[in-house]
């Protein structure tokens, strides 16, 4: 059974491999439903899955941490992303943002079903922890104030017009999506911006001053009109500042909007029958145009725009309404970070690069969502490159481009999966071979054969440490033995936020001794909020890492297919350094405080 790449299915699909739930479950389920969280909800209400067993996948198999909510303070960023009516109507806390993932607070494991919704409507990568219910709904109050009968601005009207529901003027579902729209002024200190629904977004009038956009071009659908239409919107966007474009069908006409700041903002608007030469035309600039349109469509393409140099990421997906088009608008990134600045040790930095040198076999990094997986991944395969590897990568989204890699990247609703792809690299004479993410058994089984072959296989798989990815890589069906000889070095990885070195200070924390491994009355450092850092105490992150050869003892417990209990006591036996020392050796030298790293590793619970 292939894995799914939102949360919601790869919980479904860690639920499988722990055993709480069969494969015809699951594939029941998913029938039933237009996606992954729509399945989980159906397993949730026929009792197949419990909140408690939710807690457990979430927390063991897939590494949600759990924090306390009464001695933390979100960030005001965070706060900004998500609009009030989405917090209080799902009862979920932001947290903070690191590298354009927004971190969020869940009371009850079954909200985690929610969160590839919440995804979508805001245009963020969502990751998770887990606290209690009751300081959730409390903190969400305090932060989003209470919820009122219809979430709309506070504003000076008559009293009987707040009875008003927009279902009296408008034909809503309950799957609305809520959208925001860029208010007409900044919102007070301290207060955020109310959430508004499709209709209000699509009926607001642009904001004074902003350059328009005239569609009527598409009546005549000339390419080279529209190719000029394309440019000007695309110009438009990015001098603007915008994130994201979207062509929003809606009822008898499509609306252009941009993502700004966080907030959607109505550009233009044409009748329905006018969007195709549009949709065509953004295809064609972003080589899609082969493309038909009843088919999703994901492409990438570098341009200078504005005199600035972007990368585009296209999305088309038709729709019962008509096509759907969002074009993310990014800087180009630089070259991949090294391992030493990401966070590594001098020792695991050589022992990873010495692998990807000389080694065969698989090398797995394992990391939760939004653990930076990735980020060591394309370290990794720069070095490779840089050494003169011959370097196949095979990507559900791209981060970074290294020009010497051949990077391929896997469209969503195309016949040709990542699989495929891969077992394709394999017969291109090269010297690695690497996947970010293994998401099925058949993935795993081509990474075990091209490490057959001689080859280094750099592999991504979501899981909490190295021990539990193993176990669910067995989980899924593969074979021990084939699995115990294949695989060469494990690498599991946590992100923690770093303190602000201005704001810095020395302290005694009672959680500082409680670091499994800290000597007692170990001083440690914590920002406590300054200008230079938006008074969070924080800036930027690193990555707490644990790295694990496998050696004969471990194979053979592996090979025998051990729990994760027997595999961990033979990765102590080996030697491995534990996760939870490298985050002491950064508490020491006081980069990181000993509350973030208990956030992200629970060691004090």
């Amino acid at each position: 059974m292939p894995e799914s790449n939102s949360i919601a299915g790869r919980v479904l699909d860690a639920a499988v491999g722990a055993g709480m739930l069969a494969v015809d479950q699951v594939s029941s389920a998913r029938a039933e439903s237009v996606d992954d969280a729509g399945a989980g909800r159906v397993l949730l209400g026929r009792g197949l899955l419990s909140s408690e067993q939710l807690a457990t996948i979430l927390e063991d198999h897939l590494g949600f941490p759990r924090v306390d909510l009464e001695s933390y303070a979100p960030d005001e960023e965070a706060l900004a992303i998500m609009p009030p009516a989405v917090a209080r109507a799902r009862d979920l806390l932001p947290l903070f943002e690191i590298e354009g993932t927004l971190t969020v607070a869940i009371g009850r494991p079954e909200d985690i079903f929610e969160l590839d919704a919440v995804g979508a409507e805001l245009g963020v990568s969502i990751d998770a922890v887990l606290a209690d219910p009751h300081e959730v709904t409390a903190a969400v109050a305090q932060y989003f104030g209470q919820a009122s009968p219809v979430d709309v601005p506070s504003i000076d009207v008559p009293a009987e017009d707040l009875e008003i529901s927009a279902s009296d003027f408008f034909e809503l579902g309950d799957d609305t999506p809520v959208v925001m729209e860029v208010p007409s002024s900044e919102p007070a200190p301290g207060e955020h911006a109310p959430a508004q629904t499709v209709e209000q977004v699509v009926e607001a009038v642009a904001p004074e001053g902003a350059p328009s956009v005239d569609l009527d071009v598409l009546a005549v659908a000339d390419e080279r009109k529209v190719a000029v239409l394309v440019t000007d919107i695309l110009e438009q966007a990015v001098a603007r500042g915008a994130s994201r474009i979207h062509l929003l069908p809606y009822k008898t006409d499509f609306f252009l909007v941009f993502r700004i700041k966080g907030r959607l903002e109505k550009v233009a608007s044409a009748p329905l029958s006018m969007q195709q030469p549009l949709i065509d035309g953004f295809k064609s600039f972003a080589k899609l145009g082969g493309v038909a349109s009843n088919r999703p469509a994901l492409g990438r393409v570098h341009a200078d725009i504005a005199g600035k140099p972007v990368v585009l990421t296209l999305s088309s997906v038709p729709t019962v309404a008509g096509q759907r088009l969002v074009i993310s608008i990014s800087v180009q990134r630089p070259q991949p970070r090294d391992l030493a600045e990401i966070g590594m040790s001098e020792a695991e930095s050589r022992a990873l690069y010495a692998m990807v040198e000389r080694g065969r076999g698989i090398l797995l990094v394992a990391g939760p969502v939004g653990g930076g997986r990735s980020t060591t991944y394309y370290a990794l395969l720069q070095h490779a490159a840089q050494v003169g590897k011959t370097v196949y990568s095979v990507e559900r989204s791209i981060d970074y481009e290294i020009p010497a890699v051949a990077q391929v990247l896997v469209s969503p609703g195309q016949p040709i999966g990542a699989s495929s792809y891969f077992a394709a690299g394999m017969r291109q004479d090269t010297d690695v071979m690497a996947i970010d993410s293994i998401q099925s058994t058949e993935d795993v089984h081509l990474a075990i054969e091209a490490a057959g072959l001689g080859k280094l296989v750099v592999a991504t798989f979501a899981g909490g440490d190295i021990v539990h990815a193993v176990r669910r890589m067995l989980d899924l069906g593969t074979e021990p033995v084939s699995l115990a000889s294949a695989l060469t070095l494990g690498v599991a990885q946590r992100v923690v936020r770093t303190n602000c070195p201005n704001c810095s200070v020395e302290e005694r924390s009672p959680l500082a001794s409680r670091i499994p491994g800290a000597e007692p009355g170990l001083t440690s450092k914590r920002g406590t909020g300054c200008p230079n850092c938006g008074k969070t105490g924080f800036a930027g992150a690193t990555i707490v890492y644990e790295v694990l050869p496998f050696t004969e003892p471990v194979r053979a417990v592996i090979a025998r297919g051990g729990s994760a209990d027997d595999i961990e006591a033979a990765a102590r036996a080996a030697g491995m350094r534990p996760m939870i020392a490298s985050g002491l050796a950064k508490v020491k030298e006081g980069i990181v405080s000993p509350e973030e790293l208990d956030r992200v590793m629970r060691y004090a619970q």
